[in-house]
């Protein structure tokens, strides 16, 4: 009799795990962002110079100001990190932003591909779908 209490324990207890193994297998993955077209963006974006209050995706605090002082889409801009401020440039093309400082390391900047999360909001995305920052615009 103890045997089979013991046999029937045993399996009791491989189904259970097995139950639990599978419903954290078929787990829905994250859903993939939706990123912005090129005409959203176009109409986000054309009304003058627009400044951000961003968070890099370390927790640091940055603003960006994004003047448009080249062309529609494009333009001069300055990133206020603390008391320090950096200079660099900006550009729309299609569907992608571009944010480019005046470091060697990457001569053409950064692309990004923006998710709106609400008005004025936005969370931008490195090539490879990471979380890049937030960005929250007046």
């Amino acid at each position: 009799m103890k045997k089979v209490l013991v046999t029937i324990s045993a399996v009791a207890a491989m189904l259970a795990l097995g139950a639990c193994a599978a419903s954290n297998q078929t787990a829905k993955a994250p859903k993939a962002p939706k990123y912005m077209t090129a005409k959203e963006m176009q109409k986000e974006f054309k009304k003058g110079s627009i400044t951000c209050n961003n968070v890099l995706a370390d927790g640091t605090k940055v603003q960006d100001f994004y003047y448009k002082d080249k062309t529609a889409w494009s333009g001069n801009l300055d990133r206020n990190i603390g008391d320090k401020i950096k200079q660099g440039e900006w550009k729309i093309m299609g569907p992608g932003l571009r944010i480019k400082d005046h470091k060697k390391k990457k001569p053409y900047g950064k692309w990004f591909n923006l998710a709106k999360t609400g008005k004025k909001s936005y969370v931008a995305y490195d090539s490879s779908g990471k979380k890049h920052m937030t960005m929250k615009c007046k």
